[in-house]
């Protein structure tokens, strides 16, 4: 599969397409200078079990590295994989259990 993941075109988010259709998207949310809130993702349904979510999040977390932010997931699915996974602690703003 060659999902291309890019910026939104408003810069609120990032979206995976394949063959140019649309498979998902991360919502975000700038809060001053030093934050990013992950509002929301979504994922068609016939992706759920792919890393399709991470690689999301991981579009995510290179922006918030890339301008000096942390993250705060206010969205159960980013929020699991926030907690799966040790890659994401250093941009992580705080550690909420699942």
């Amino acid at each position: 599969m060659d999902i291309e993941y890019t910026e939104l075109t408003n810069g609120n988010g990032f979206c995976a397409r394949l063959n140019g259709r649309q498979i998902g998207e991360i919502d975000i949310i700038a809060v001053g200078s030093d934050r990013l809130v992950i509002e929301s993702t979504q994922i068609e349904p016939e992706y759920e079990n792919s890393d399709l979510c991470r690689n999301l999040v991981r579009c995510v977390a290179e922006f918030a590295r890339a301008t000096h932010r942390k993250i705060l997931s206010m969205c159960p699915r980013a929020q699991s994989i926030f907690n799966r996974y040790a890659e994401f602690d250093d941009v992580r703003l705080i550690r909420v259990a699942a």
